[in-house]
């Protein structure tokens, strides 16, 4: 019975939509309202001048964006996934493409901060694109 059950709790269980894909609690919704509060609600944590440093823009030119691109891609509105759990905003998307602009930081590096796995990031970083191309490039 011990051997039995040690072949279970070694095998990779089939949860997502991938043999084998492991999931990984990333806690998107804490990592939603850290990011909101650092950079986004009324009073946050970091000012206008870090925020500029940070994302080599301003705050409103970042929300115009981000609601241009939020308004002509679906990608961006927030879902729930099959078990209920709201994925990931709009605002993390599209944060985590600016972050990777701005720095020149890769893909995976998302992950840490805006808890956004590199698959997700590079889709983002596509679709932001050419919704910013469709409307901007005039």
């Amino acid at each position: 019975m011990v051997h039995y059950l040690n072949q279970l709790n070694n095998k990779v269980i089939h949860d997502g939509s991938d043999t084998g894909h492991i999931i990984i609690n990333h806690d998107r919704e804490m990592a939603y309202r850290s990011l909101f509060n650092d950079y986004f609600s009324e009073n946050p944590r970091f000012n206008d001048s870090m925020f500029r440093h940070r994302f080599r823009m301003s705050r409103s030119l970042f929300s115009c964006i981000t609601n241009v691109v939020q308004g002509r891609e679906n990608y961006f509105m927030q879902r729930r996934d099959g078990i209920s759990r709201l994925g990931l905003s709009g605002l993390q998307k599209i944060t985590a493409v600016f972050r990777m602009l701005a720095d020149g930081m890769p893909a995976n590096a998302t992950d840490e901060y805006i808890k956004i796995g590199e698959p997700t990031t590079i889709e983002s970083l596509k679709r932001s694109y050419r919704a910013i191309v469709e409307v901007f490039a005039e």
